[in-house]
């Protein structure tokens, strides 16, 4: 279905209930030396693991950085690690910190999802946070090895996978950020969307259904994971000029000229998610999407979409069936149920 804004609905948090003095800290964050949230010391001992997926350049190394400048240990959880291996030297040169470790993930494949959570887990790794922060738009319709259209295997199916493995490291208190953009907007979650089909594939759209997909996941996850004390949201960076952008060469030179000013640099892009992901006047936001330093109007048809307990289940049987979950992970609890801000 497609999706359409709703107006006058109710609006998430907002910088006066929640953020505070946190806004003027990202705000500042393009200066390299402040951290989102933290005016004070942190006992960095007593911090789990921070999971960046994509951080190899672009918004993941921003996030990366940031959050090792915190005290926070951190996994650079990337496919190219050649690309990969500078920015993790650099990193731990700039921060002072040497907990910062890099192990292959591809999100196109399952089986890679699998070994990474299994090596995490095997290392018992306590997971604080986990930034789902990689994603691909594919000029083309691309198939992966399971079988999926690669924008949904990476956007959506493989981040879900990584979540789900995960959560057995997770206590309360621990964080999920998923990346959206605001072409979930145009974006469409039909039955059909695991089945892919080269004829169906369009560039923008079949980028925005992946993304809207994740943006229903981190929905449900949020309302099923309530009880547990895990917050889960869905942060939005606006346009950013990351390799994504300009790959594509889909805007002409004029173009190019109007549009630039309006495009974020990857450090401003990372201010949302490192707010949702290491601020403490945060640590009780959850099923919220947030783009600058609030939350942001659910439209109603999101919030309430009629497929999203199908998209959850299709995909739990998805994961089961290539090992990353045993039947339902977790069940819905009613009195949990119905986390976020949406329209009406």
């Amino acid at each position: 279905m497609a999706v359409d804004v709703v107006p006058d609905g109710k609006q998430g948090s907002t910088p006066e209930n929640l953020v505070g003095s946190d806004a003027a800290v990202c705000n500042r964050i393009g200066s390299g030396s402040m951290s989102c949230g933290r005016d004070e010391p942190q006992d960095s001992a007593a911090k789990g693991w921070v999971v960046v997926t994509g951080a190899s350049g672009g918004i993941g190394a921003v996030l990366t950085e940031q959050l090792a400048k915190e005290g926070y240990p951190v996994v650079m959880a990337c496919r190219n690690l050649e690309k990969a291996r500078p920015v993790q030297q650099a990193v731990m040169v700039r921060s002072g910190n040497r907990r910062v470790v890099l192990y292959p993930l591809d999100l196109a494949s399952l089986d890679s999802v699998r070994r990474f959570t299994g090596r995490l887990r095997s290392e018992k790794m306590q997971v604080a946070v986990l930034l789902n922060n990689a994603g691909v738009m594919n000029g083309g319709f691309r198939l992966t090895e399971d079988g999926l259209e690669e924008d949904l295997a990476v956007n959506y199916v493989g981040a879900a996978a990584l979540a789900f493995g995960l959560l057995p490291l997770m206590d309360e208190g621990s964080r999920i950020v998923n990346t959206v953009s605001c072409t979930y907007r145009i974006g469409r979650v039909g039955k059909e969307l695991l089945q892919p089909d080269p004829h169906r594939f369009r560039r923008f759209s079949s980028y925005g259904s992946s993304k809207l997909a994740l943006l229903l996941f981190t929905l449900e996850l949020a309302s099923r994971m309530a009880r547990r004390g895990i917050r889960v949201n869905a942060a939005d960076p606006g346009v950013v000029d990351t390799g994504m952008l300009t790959m594509g060469r889909w805007f002409d030179p004029l173009a190019d000229k109007l549009f630039r000013p309006l495009v974020k640099t990857p450090r401003q892009g990372a201010a949302t998610a490192l707010l949702l992901a290491s601020s403490p006047l945060t640590a009780q936001v959850t099923g919220e999407l947030w783009r600058g330093e609030q939350g942001r109007r659910i439209p109603r048809a999101v919030y309430g979409h009629p497929l999203r307990g199908w998209l959850w289940n299709e995909t739990v049987r998805l994961l089961a069936a290539h090992g990353i979950v045993s039947g339902d992970p977790i069940p819905v609890d009613g009195k949990a149920y119905g986390c976020g801000k949406a329209e009406k």
